[in-house]
């Protein structure tokens, strides 16, 4: 429903068939058969959604970012990947959730080191022990001296 509005001083010395009338909304004087009528009303709320929806993504925007974990180790905000393994289906294979993509790849690797270097010396033989007399058997029946 539109609402338009005047002055009396405008009133009377103009008439009123003149551009006085003001639609609230709008910001000329108007005649009031264009300020009741609404010529341009699908435009100007296609402008006013639109204008709605750039702000409402801003908003949403905003709070996603506000929500954005911070890696405990070095401060650094997730990345959306990191973020999606972190809280997605795959959680379980994400490892330290509390840390970025970036401390994740430090682990890992660190992980990868000491599990190869474990492996290496378990696969090394034995190396004999010096502590030994030389010339001694070293079974269960020696000559004894």
């Amino acid at each position: 429903m539109p609402v338009v509005v005047t002055t009396v001083e405008q009133f009377q010395k103009h008439g009123a068939d003149a551009a006085v009338w003001r639609r609230l909304g709008r910001k000329d004087g108007q005649t009031l058969t264009a300020a009741l009528d609404n010529p341009d009303g699908d435009a100007l709320y296609r402008r006013q959604y639109a204008r709605a929806e750039v702000k409402d993504e801003r908003c949403r925007a905003a709070e996603r970012e506000a929500r954005r974990p911070v890696c405990k180790r070095c401060g650094r905000k997730f990345t959306d990947q990191r973020w999606e393994e972190t809280t997605g289906r795959t959680a379980w294979k994400a490892g330290d959730v509390s840390v970025c993509g970036t401390c994740h790849t430090d682990d890992v690797a660190r992980e990868e080191t000491a599990a190869e270097a474990a492996r290496l010396q378990a696969a090394a033989p034995p190396e004999p022990e010096d502590d030994q007399e030389p010339g001694r058997g070293r079974g269960w029946f020696r000559r004894r001296p």
